[in-house]
């Protein structure tokens, strides 16, 4: 044990003498170089520059001999010369005339500029700066650690010994705590430090010293009191709770004193008390009492000290023991938990809060430590509801907090924004509302222990409907009217949002909670007069000129108006309706030039976006009839509403808003095409797992002919985002295409393909290379790459079906690779010909080299399949007849090269012979 102790010293003065000997190291080279500077200095005052440079050339006497140069230290060395006889004045009074100096020749090098001055004061500010941080920073903390390992070895010695016994360990530990305390507390006032106005360095704080012994006190007490109770088993349960917490509470007095370090350190050993006494009988209770004490001292003393960083770790402690008890199923914890989220919201009101009682000073901006507190509570007031199963009184605990949070928002207007608070978990109490049983339905208890057990009384739909109403009628007429009121725009905004946001959402969570989503007129009714109140406060705040305020109610009149329609109708309408509500924001808009409501409109687009995303068939079942299905709806009304509002928004200016407008009605006719094909190719099942030729065939025609539609449209009004998204598409169309070159295709899936002509070829191979001929033609001239990519793809496709179509005719709707015949394989060699000759006309026709040269690769392919397969594969007369019909190609397409060159030269050359 000695030898660890030992070691443990030793590593810890190797870094304390390396530290000193940095600092000595650093004080001598500092002291060297104000020795440097001084000279310097020294130099430059007494004028004794280097000499100057002499002219390129000069002629030196024969007979003077050069002298060695005198250094300056040496000059400075030399005594001063006698001053020069003052020849006497002449009569008059005139002084005898002196003869002008020669001028001395120009230096032709260049002066070079004096080396920057060393500041001594600067270099002293740092040197200092890191002395204080070393000495006076990392010098305490590491004499406290040796101090307290010191004390730990000491410690577990005599227990190993077995020295002292349990009793005079807890209690030498207590007056080693004492001891501690009573250390800090002297040096402090011998120092006389003020604890509001800390040590400051160039770095940040220095510990303070009696500081540290303060709070090495008090973990040692801590410690001390904890051993005695779980350890040794000294005293009771009660006893450790209530000295532990005394302990806790007495610290975070002493931080007034000691800084806030120490109340942060008062505030957790005192929040961790719970957790380290355990009874087998615990009471939520006095767990909320003294965290109720314990937090109202943490925010009084960061209240007296302006500490807001203990304000913070005082609101966390709080709610996290509210939680706690209620995580954890603790004995009364619902009311206990209620309870302590109305102490900390009447701390917030008391403390916290600018302006209101013994707050701080009042300011223009929003207020987050006061904000965080009044949210805290109110979030710990809701757990306990829902926990409770929304009973009667945790309910009314909630609702007195709310109702105090909304009071504290209009009175204190830097807590504006904890209104929020208030409009998002009212709507959540009511999605977590528990029934009371009914006999004969879903809700009433079964079993044979039905009723045996005391259940929590529940309120009723009636009670449900009241507080529904209650909390949405008392968030809308706040809202209205704190907006009305006036004041910071910040200010204004806050209420609108808590108005509108909050009564919206009490309608969707009451609407879940007693439909299921399903169609209920009654509640489209009241999202109906719901928009009707947005509206008529919206005019009468746009009147008021609360323009950003009737902004967000004439939002959500819009949003309300859409809720109506999804109410009113069955399935996934919800989807539709704020495609739709979108839309009517944006003509809103063109009426009603409020700012924001374009951006709002973009905003709601973005959301139906993430909707698709959930859920891509927007229905649960969209129907197995084939394109008339819900699909249609879900896709086809919202592309039709975004490309409406990108009209509406394209009146007045184009900006970002429209744009995304634009993207959006784009995006859903594509998706819809895309889901309406795989219902299709999949009767209905939009899920299924895996693909068909048919579907990637049939995808893309679609995004092909999508492709070369935007490409139109680009060439026409000149638009990039047009060209993007043709792009975009294009190149969805060529993945589609090419999965079915390998993934999908005939002859390694064997599926059958259809009829003899009209096939899954012909909608897979045949209509995509003609879309990438029409897509490739249509690019322009300033884009080859693109075009030279349409025409290449075109190419493969279509060999690919001249190819696949052969052996569909050979070997019927299945086709398969260990099934091609010698003829099937000569009529491969004979179609590509064919084809090759059919690329070659059309380029003669056209007048297109990219034809013509298509052609010559397809005859290269040829050739080197009638060489290198044909040649082995072939017998007899096919072999004959494929190499004579090669050659017969070959020669007839020579001819006509030849043929057109000539042409071609005979028309480059002037004067030359006349075209053939």
């Amino acid at each position: 044990m000695d030898e660890w102790a030992l070691l443990v010293l030793v590593v810890l003065a190797f870094p304390v003498m390396a530290l000193v000997g940095f600092i000595m190291a650093l004080r001598s080279r500092g002291r060297i170089r104000l020795l440097e500077a001084r000279v310097a200095a020294l130099e430059a005052h007494a004028g004794l520059a280097p000499a100057a440079a002499s002219p390129a050339w000069t002629p030196m006497p024969p007979a003077e001999m050069p002298q060695p140069k005198e250094s300056p230290l040496a000059r400075l060395a030399r005594p001063p010369e006698p001053p020069a006889p003052v020849a006497p004045a002449a009569e008059g009074g005139e002084m005898p005339t002196v003869p002008p100096a020669r001028p001395q020749p120009e230096s032709t090098q260049p002066v070079l500029p004096p080396p920057p001055a060393i500041d001594p004061a600067k270099l002293k500010e740092r040197l200092a700066g890191f002395e204080e941080k070393v000495g006076a920073r990392w010098a305490v903390w590491v004499g406290g650690l040796a101090l307290a390992l010191g004390g730990v070895f000491l410690v577990r010695f005599a227990v190993e010994q077995d020295l002292i016994g349990p009793g005079l360990r807890v209690s030498l530990g207590l007056l080693l705590a004492l001891f501690l305390l009573g250390a800090g507390e002297w040096l402090r006032r011998r120092e006389g430090k003020d604890p509001a106005a800390p040590i400051t360095s160039l770095r940040g704080l220095v510990p303070d010293v009696p500081s540290i012994l303060t709070a090495a006190g008090t973990m040692t007490a801590f410690g001390s009191i904890f051993a005695a109770y779980e350890l040794y088993h000294l005293i009771p349960p009660q006893a450790a709770f209530l000295l532990l917490a005394a302990t806790g509470v007495a610290t975070l007095l002493a931080a007034l004193l000691h800084g806030p370090a120490l109340g942060a350190l008062g505030f957790v050993g005192a929040a961790l008390t719970p957790f380290l006494v355990t009874t087998s009988s615990p009471n939520a209770w006095g767990v909320a009492l003294l965290i109720a004490v314990v937090g109202a001292s943490a925010l009084g003393v960061a209240r007296i000290r302006r500490w807001r960083g203990l304000a913070l770790l005082a609101i966390a402690g709080v709610v996290a023991w509210g939680l706690t008890l209620i995580a954890f199923e603790v004995p009364q914890a619902v009311t206990a938990s209620g309870a302590l989220g109305l102490v900390l919201l009447a701390l917030t009101a008391a403390l916290l809060a600018p302006g209101f009682l013994w707050g701080p000073e009042a300011g223009e901006r929003p207020e987050p430590v006061s904000i965080l507190g009044a949210v805290g509570a109110l979030a710990v007031m809701a757990a306990a509801a829902v926990d409770g199963n929304v009973a009667a009184g945790p309910l009314a605990v909630f609702v007195v907090g709310a109702v105090g949070v909304l009071a504290l928002a209009w009175r204190v207007r830097p807590m504006t924004f904890a209104t929020f608070a208030v409009a998002l978990l009212a709507p959540a109490i009511l999605t977590q509302w528990v029934f009371p049983p009914d006999a004969g339905s879903t809700l009433a208890p079964a079993g044979p222990m039905a009723g045996a057990v005391a259940e929590p009384e529940r309120l009723s739909i009636g009670h449900f409907m009241v507080f529904a109403f209650a909390m949405g009628a008392l968030m809308l007429s706040a809202g209205a009217l704190g907006a009305g009121r006036g004041g910071r725009s910040r200010t204004v905004l806050g209420w609108a949002v808590t108005g509108t946001v909050g009564p919206v959402l009490m309608l969707i969570a009451a609407y879940a909670r007693l439909t299921e989503l399903e169609r209920s007129l009654p509640f489209a009714a009241l999202a109906l007069a719901l928009a009707f109140l947005f509206t008529l406060g919206a005019e009468r705040l746009l009147n008021a000129a609360r323009t950003h305020a009737a902004t967000v109610f004439a939002a959500a009149g819009v949003v309300s108006l859409s809720l109506a329609l999804t109410f009113a109708l069955e399935k996934g309408w919800l989807t539709v309706s704020l495609a739709l509500a979108a839309c009517g924001v944006a003509w809103v808009s063109t009426i009603r030039p409020l700012p924001g409501l374009r951006q709002f409109s973009a905003a709601l687009g973005v959301v139906v976006l993430s909707r698709i995303v959930w859920l891509p068939t927007i229905a649960v079942d969209p129907g197995a009839t084939p394109i008339f299905n819900w699909l249609l709806w879900g896709y086809g009304v919202p592309t039709l509403a975004f490309a409406a509002a990108a009209f509406f928004l394209a009146r007045s200016r184009d900006d970002w808003a429209r744009r995304v407008h634009e993207c959006l009605a784009l995006i859903f006719a594509m998706l819809l095409a895309a889901t309406e094909v795989r219902h299709l190719a999949h009767g209905g099942d939009i899920y299924a797992v895996g693909t068909r030729l048919f579907e990637t065939g049939l995808l893309a025609v679609v995004y092909g002919a999508y492709a070369v539609g935007l490409s139109r449209l680009a060439n026409v009004t000149g638009r990039g985002f047009y060209r993007l998204f043709s792009d975009i598409v294009a190149a969805a169309a060529t993945v589609c295409a090419l999965n079915g070159l390998i993934e999908t295709n005939p002859f390694a899936t064997g599926e059958a393909v259809g009829g003899p002509i009209f096939n899954d070829l012909l909608i897979a191979y045949a209509l995509p290379a003609g879309l990438a001929v029409a897509f490739a033609a249509g690019q322009p001239v300033t884009r080859p790459r693109v075009r030279t990519a349409g025409w290449v793809i075109a190419g493969v496709l279509a060999l690919a079906y001249v190819t696949l179509e052969v052996s569909r005719l050979f070997q019927g709707p299945v086709l398969a690779g260990d099934a091609i015949s010698s003829a099937e394989w000569y009529a491969w060699s004979a179609a590509w010909l064919v084809f090759g000759m059919v690329l070659l006309a059309l380029g003669l026709w056209r007048g297109s080299r990219t034809l013509r040269l298509a052609s010559a690769a397809v005859m290269v392919a040829t050739v080197l399949k009638v060489f290198l397969s044909d040649m082995a594969d072939l017998e007899g007369v096919l072999r004959a007849v494929s190499f004579i019909g090669l050659g017969l190609v070959l020669v007839a397409m020579g001819w006509v090269y030849q043929r057109l060159l000539a042409r071609e030269k005979g028309a480059a050359t002037p004067g030359g012979p006349p075209s053939v």
